[in-house]
């Protein structure tokens, strides 16, 4: 058996015992930047400079909603004021 049939045969065995014991084949390697036709460096710039923004824009999305619950309770407390600044009013006058 020459060199190469015998690579070829434990290739083989291998093999099998990887699918016997649930190792399948590796996934192959996934390279997007040529899809896009750009360079890796590019790529991955674009890809932080993406991820910055979309943080950033969480940021200002939370800040709003703070903005908003912060002015619902101060309209809450002007209402309250306004009831008990009624019942002040009103003992007053008895």
């Amino acid at each position: 058996m020459t060199p190469a049939e015998r690579r070829e045969k434990a290739r083989l065995r291998s093999e099998r015992w990887r699918r016997a014991h649930g190792i399948g084949p590796r996934k192959p390697a996934e390279r997007p930047w040529l899809a896009l036709d750009i360079s890796r460096s590019t790529f991955y710039r674009r890809r932080a400079k993406a991820h910055q923004q979309a943080a950033l824009a969480m940021t200002f999305a939370r800040a709003e909603r703070f903005l908003a619950d912060q002015q619902a309770d101060l309209a809450e407390a002007a209402r309250c004021q306004a009831v008990i600044a009624g019942i002040i009013a009103e003992m007053t006058h008895v």
